[in-house]
């Protein structure tokens, strides 16, 4: 009798202990949900602006070509309000996935009243070849579509206020200028000089008022990774693979607090088939039943 109530006394130990850890260990999993970075460009000339993001203000006076960030934010969906003094210019909703890099842009549309408006531009941080950049020219000025020049040669034609458009460069220094698509080319930016480092992903957003002569760029940089350079310190063998073992690597403490509690429960399970056995052979002065 006392063995068995010791049997099952270990049993719910055991039982309590992988109910208590494996939360834990979910818990910890779950905390660590991945996370969105959002940079936020102040693109309103001749503007000082407040800047909150889900009711927090995160710059209280952002003077034109300033750069928030990188803010990590949980996936879902977020506010900006964007305020000019005591006065609320604008809000607008956006969303957030894990992993997202994101750009959010105030600054004024190209209608008449040139509202404030808040654009959203998605980073593309995938891999470029050795020395290779890539380059993105965002089109917010209050402008008429426009073509962009690299070099004096137009690579994006037609591009409308709130357009974006990319391509992958050798990595150097290029002149930069923002013309208009109609007959006449007006100058919507100047040329501007930008040098282009390999790794990289290079933003330029043209943004003012060429009426105003307010016209300039806001040049951001982020790292990317390179391919194909050099010799692999490491080989991976499918996305699969790598899924698991980051699984694995980064969030280990459930499975191993699995299958912890069920070695401890074997352990339990073991022991009371031992005291078991102690009872038969003690009920039979020691010698083994047939």
């Amino acid at each position: 009798m006392r063995a068995r109530w010791v049997r099952r006394l270990l049993l719910m130990v055991c039982a309590a202990s992988v109910a208590s850890v494996t939360a834990l260990g979910f818990a910890s999993w779950a905390s660590a949900a991945p996370t969105g970075q959002v940079y936020l460009v102040q693109a309103m000339a001749g503007t000082t602006l407040a800047l909150s993001v889900d009711g927090t203000v995160v710059q209280a006076a952002a003077a034109p070509k300033t750069v928030v960030g990188p803010l990590s934010l949980a996936a879902g969906q977020h506010v900006i309000k964007v305020m000019s003094g005591s006065k609320a210019l604008v809000s607008a909703r956006f969303g957030v996935t894990g992993r997202d890099s994101l750009d959010v842009v105030v600054h004024r549309a190209s209608d008449k009243a040139m509202s404030p408006v808040v654009t959203v531009f998605k980073n593309d941080l995938a891999a470029v070849g050795p020395g290779k950049t890539r380059l993105v020219v965002s089109h917010v000025a209050v402008a008429e579509p426009a073509d962009i020049r690299v070099d004096g040669t137009p690579y994006f034609r037609n591009v409308a206020n709130g357009e974006s458009l990319s391509l992958v460069v050798p990595a150097r220094t290029y002149s930069l200028d923002v013309v208009a698509t109609a007959a006449g080319n007006r100058t919507i930016l100047a040329p501007v000089r930008a040098a282009l480092e390999a790794g990289t992903l290079t933003r330029v957003f043209a943004f003012g008022n060429p009426d105003e002569k307010t016209t300039d760029a806001i040049v951001q940089v982020v790292k990317v990774p390179v391919v194909g350079a050099g010799r692999p310190t490491s080989v991976h063998t499918g996305d699969g693979g790598q899924a698991a073992d980051e699984f694995a690597g980064s969030h280990p403490l459930p499975w191993l607090s699995i299958a912890g509690g069920l070695g401890l429960l074997a352990l339990a399970g073991g022991f009371g088939a031992a005291s078991g056995s102690l009872r038969s052979l003690a009920a039979t002065g020691g010698r083994p039943r047939r």
